[in-house]
């Protein structure tokens, strides 16, 4: 898990741990984030919980698969961007 040193660790841990149904103590070492004042960070509150990370062992194949379904979603995105937009009529 990924989280700022600001923020509630212990009770971002658990709340991990509950979602994804493993104890606690099979959560990795949590990283904290050093506070940055210069960043207007929006994430902040009782309901930042960080970002739980996730490594899967021999995933090189599981990777190709999520590269190739984002690059369709970025492409369909992008198509669906550039087709959506209707030429205005000039006035004159």
């Amino acid at each position: 898990m990924a989280i700022h040193e600001t923020a509630d660790v212990a009770a971002a841990e658990a709340f991990w741990a509950e979602l994804v149904g493993i104890e606690r103590s099979r959560l990795l070492k949590t990283t904290l984030k050093r506070h940055n004042p210069k960043n207007a960070r929006k994430n902040v509150g009782d309901g930042y919980r960080g970002c739980l990370v996730i490594t899967v062992r021999k995933s090189s194949e599981l990777y190709r698969k999520i590269e190739g379904w984002w690059a369709g979603i970025a492409d369909a995105a992008t198509r669906h961007a550039v087709g959506s937009h209707k030429p205005t009529k000039s006035v004159g």
